[in-house]
């Protein structure tokens, strides 16, 4: 009969460096998920410039990451914009 060929295995190495993915660009549905907010509340926010504008990509709209946490990091007095803690003190 036939000879039964012999599979040898891949090399693996003996550690694999996996580092963590820094988020580039993300779409609605997951920056409301991050942000804990609704569709229409993120397009509200987009429209008031409390986030930035989206940019397309193919027929989607994404945000650029580092774009949107500069709006909600906290700056050098500790202070973020928060557009719901100031709509309930009137403003």
């Amino acid at each position: 009969m036939g000879k039964h060929l012999t599979i040898q295995p891949a090399a693996m190495p003996e550690r694999v460096n996996l580092e963590p993915r820094i988020i580039a660009y993300v779409g609605s549905n997951t920056l409301c998920q991050m942000l804990d907010i609704s569709d229409s509340t993120l397009w509200e926010w987009v429209r008031k410039g409390l986030l930035p504008r989206p940019v397309k990509i193919g027929v989607s709209s994404r945000w650029k990451w580092t774009d949107v946490e500069k709006r909600i990091t906290p700056n050098a007095e500790g202070e973020v914009d928060d557009p719901i803690l100031r709509a309930s003190r009137g403003g």
